[in-house]
């Protein structure tokens, strides 16, 4: 027995038990998991390049260098973001429908003089939405396994800017603002009607308005100039006819692509702040752009989110491994 005060403790009872210390985020940096989170949210959300934020951190008193947000970034990206992004990637590809967007994007180490950013997107209608960005050096490169919905608020825009300040209501250059007015006013009556129900007014009234505007794009197409702005609008539409078809094989989809566009648009402008990347890896930001566009439509704090990975991702055996990294399940729940 020893006494411990006026206690009477006896001597087994004193042994200590020590819980397993976490693994840090990066192992050898001083970069803890919320500074990496930190300097992730400010780059990709708040959109402030790698050396500005090293003039804050040094007016601050803190001798962080762009180098070293730039290496938090590609280890991050290669220990522990690439494989949920995979696993959102084979998430979102079980989905029916997707929204998409593109635009360029320079990289200076690149074979070609742009590469493309796509922004891949399931519908509003799902029950944990994924917004997932995907980077390729051709055009060419998106997710091939997708169906992908048309967007007809493009197709207006085409013809509306086509529409000299001269064109009278009853014009040519008018009937085809008309036509994809017509479709949107449709939808408006329908958008609280079941998927079910919406898919079967699709087919019996959408689908011959669509049918009626495209043989209307086909007669006149001949008789307008090819580079003409109304000639550009008819060959935009006629060489997209089957993808903007594919709203009636389904009641989810919508008409408007403006969940993408606002998507993409986050990357565009980043792509203002940050002009380009030196390399691929630099260009990686589609992963961390993944994650933090999920988390918010998922109506989580990106930033908190992203502290929340890089806590516990470092403790999860399947990631010592990719090929088990399929292991993992994706949950947009943290505490």
């Amino acid at each position: 027995m020893k006494e411990i005060g006026s206690w009477s403790v006896r001597q087994e009872l004193l042994k200590i038990v020590k819980a397993p210390v976490p693994k840090a985020s990066l192992a050898h940096s001083y970069g803890s998991a919320s500074i990496i989170a930190h300097t992730l949210y400010q780059k990709y959300k708040l959109k402030v390049p790698a050396y500005r934020q090293e003039n804050d951190w040094q007016k601050m008193g803190l001798s962080v260098t762009r180098q070293d947000i730039i290496n938090w970034q590609t280890k991050s990206t290669e220990y522990y973001f690439e494989p949920l992004y995979q696993l959102l990637k084979e998430k979102l590809l079980e989905q029916k429908f997707l929204h998409a967007d593109e635009t360029t994007y320079r990289v200076l180490e690149s074979e070609t003089v742009k590469t493309f950013y796509w922004t891949f997107l399931s519908d509003k209608q799902a029950k944990k939405p994924i917004t997932l960005y995907h980077h390729d050096p051709h055009r060419s490169g998106q997710l091939a396994q997708a169906t992908l919905v048309g967007c007809w608020a493009h197709v207006r825009r085409k013809f509306f800017e086509a529409v000299p300040p001269e064109a009278s209501n009853k014009s040519i250059f008018n009937q085809g603002v008309r036509y994809c007015d017509r479709m949107f006013a449709l939808e408006k009556d329908w958008e609280n009607l079941s998927n079910q129900e919406r898919l079967q007014l699709r087919q019996k009234k959408l689908a011959p308005l669509m049918e009626e505007f495209f043989n209307w794009c086909r007669k006149h197409k001949a008789m307008t100039l090819l580079n003409s702005k109304l000639g550009k609008a008819f060959a935009y539409s006629l060489n997209h006819e089957t993808t903007f078809k594919h709203a009636l094989l389904d009641g989810r989809p919508v008409l408007s692509n403006n969940l993408a566009e606002r998507a993409i648009k986050t990357l565009v402008i980043g792509r203002k702040n940050w002009l380009f990347s030196q390399s691929f890896n630099g260009a990686k930001s589609s992963i961390i752009l993944s994650l933090i566009e999920t988390a918010k439509r998922n109506d989580l704090d990106p930033e908190k989110y992203l502290k929340y990975l890089l806590y516990k991702l470092p403790n999860e055996s399947a990631l010592t491994d990719k090929a088990s990294a399929g292991k993992l399940q994706i949950n947009f729940e943290y505490n």
